[in-house]
């Protein structure tokens, strides 16, 4: 039986090196952009969860985030 990851469809069309935007809590937040510099895959109560690691483009900071809520801006191009 195949048991499908949370955010498993926009997990596979995000590269390491891939701009990628997203919304905090509300769609009212800023919108932020980062680099993608991870992707894994977080066990959280028997269940699967994409998630990815990116590199914030205002400030450097890492932060984690479900691949699901993000958008692609640009992909890697090298």
């Amino acid at each position: 039986m195949y048991i499908s990851m949370f955010g498993e469809a926009n997990y596979g069309r995000i590269d390491i090196g891939d701009l990628v935007s997203w919304r905090d809590i509300a769609d009212t937040d800023p919108k932020q952009f980062g680099i993608v510099i991870k992707k894994y895959i977080s066990d959280i109560e028997q269940r699967k969860i994409c998630m990815i690691k990116v590199a914030t483009t205002d400030n450097s900071q890492m932060k984690n985030i479900l691949a699901m809520i993000v958008k692609i801006e640009s992909k890697k191009t090298i």
